[in-house]
């Protein structure tokens, strides 16, 4: 053999092992489905979530990216990932997550609702997204009807003792 043959297979040789170690390294990144580009229901409850007002007037997404704004004037570290869409049954959750660096480990805030596309309605299922949220579009608090009612039974005790 020449060494032109030789070269040429060296070369050959380190192109395909190039070639094998990216398909595998591809292979073995998770992948984030994005719904929202195959099916028009996905991309329809991503914007009604997007464009729905927040509590301060503004568009929840508006709201969102205030908040990382806010992080990034505050000098804090944060990943900010993409909007993702998942189907439930004929329903749809949109979410976003902000993970911030706290003084000990990440800390990671899920901004999240389920849409109801047929009936355009947005319920918030996170704790962090329902900073956001108008209060009316907020989930009544468990016991409410016995909370309320504590300051008028204070008030009897207190005339009855008084």
């Amino acid at each position: 053999m020449t060494d032109q043959i030789k070269k040429t297979i060296g070369v050959v040789v380190v192109l395909l092992l190039g070639v094998g170690v990216w398909i595998l390294y591809s292979s073995m990144q998770p992948t984030v489905s994005r719904l929202q580009d195959t099916d028009p229901l996905a991309g329809e409850a991503l914007e009604l979530v997007k464009k729905h007002l927040s509590r301060e007037g503004y568009t929840l997404e508006q709201e969102l990216q205030l908040f990382v704004d806010q992080l990034k004037a505050d000098g804090i570290p944060h990943r900010e990932e993409e909007w993702q869409v998942a189907a439930q049954k004929d329903k749809y959750v949109v979410r976003k997550i902000v993970r911030e660096k706290g003084t000990v480990e990440w800390i990671e805030r899920e901004f999240a609702w389920r849409v109801d596309v047929k009936e355009k309605s947005i319920r918030v299922i996170s704790l962090a997204a329902q900073q956001f949220m108008p209060f009316e579009n907020l989930p009544p608090l468990p016991h409410q009807e016995e909370i309320s009612s504590l300051p008028i039974k204070i008030h009897q005790m207190v005339r009855q003792f008084g």
